[in-house]
């Protein structure tokens, strides 16, 4: 087995399918790939759904997306590990990119680009200042990968000991800043995946905020919130800051 693709979910009946069927139809030889859905009691069709696509099924006793995501890795069988949100979908030849990045041995960390799959001009502007940011700070020597879509080496996942559960937001660019430090990180612009604007929809403006301060409090004080609500828990833009 060569790369494990592991989706972490809750509550995610309404997207989960596109996601797993993006896995499902890539092109690259189903053989070299399992699909992991790593679940946290979903009390909504979430699982059922998943079980048409997915290898493997697990479910958790807590909640939390880093709790999901290293749950999975423990489970998982290749030396790639892949982490893709449950309201992503890849291109069709997303695993393909993978596999010719880490035919270097010396990478040991990777990620596509994403894009919303929905929303006006906002997200996407969104979005893509975001990226333009990943690309700078890795060009010198900081990688800081949103958890849309990356890949790891798991042997060097497992020496870091994956993600740290008791972050609640920027768990993701946490493992990439530290695991950066064994070998390389890279920007694989040809691997693509559309993800739900979802998150800013509603209160748009306080969600980017609270991500900006949420990114710059960890680059100065290695810090994070432990809690970050599902979009379906916000009901005020000030639930955001509850943390």
């Amino acid at each position: 087995m060569e790369l494990s693709i592991i989706v972490p979910t809750y509550q995610e009946e309404g997207c989960i399918e596109q996601c797993l069927r993006s896995i499902v139809q890539q092109n690259y030889e189903k053989a070299n790939y399992e699909i992991i859905l790593s679940d946290a009691h979903s009390k909504d069709r979430t699982v059922e759904k998943a079980r048409q696509y997915a290898d493997r099924v697990i479910i958790n006793d807590r909640r939390g997306i880093a709790y999901g995501r290293n749950a999975g890795a423990q489970c998982a069988c290749g030396d790639i590990l892949v982490f893709v949100d449950a309201d992503a979908t890849l291109s069709s030849d997303f695993l393909f990119q993978c596999h010719q990045v880490f035919k270097n041995s010396e990478v040991i960390g990777m990620t596509g680009i994403a894009e919303p799959s929905d929303g006006g001009m906002m997200p996407r502007f969104v979005y893509r200042g975001t990226y333009c940011l990943v690309r700078a700070f890795n060009f010198f020597g900081l990688s800081l990968f949103p958890g849309i879509c990356v890949a790891y080496r798991r042997e060097a996942f497992k020496i870091l000991g994956g993600f740290r559960e008791d972050f609640g937001i920027v768990e993701d660019l946490d493992l990439s800043r530290r695991i950066s430090c064994l070998g390389i990180c890279t920007i694989n612009k040809n691997a693509h995946a559309l993800v739900s604007s979802r998150r800013l929809e509603k209160h748009l403006l306080s969600t980017v905020a609270f991500h900006i301060y949420s990114d710059i409090k960890y680059i100065l004080t290695g810090k994070a919130s432990k809690h970050y609500p599902k979009i379906e828990e916000i009901d005020s833009w000030k639930d955001l800051w509850k943390n």
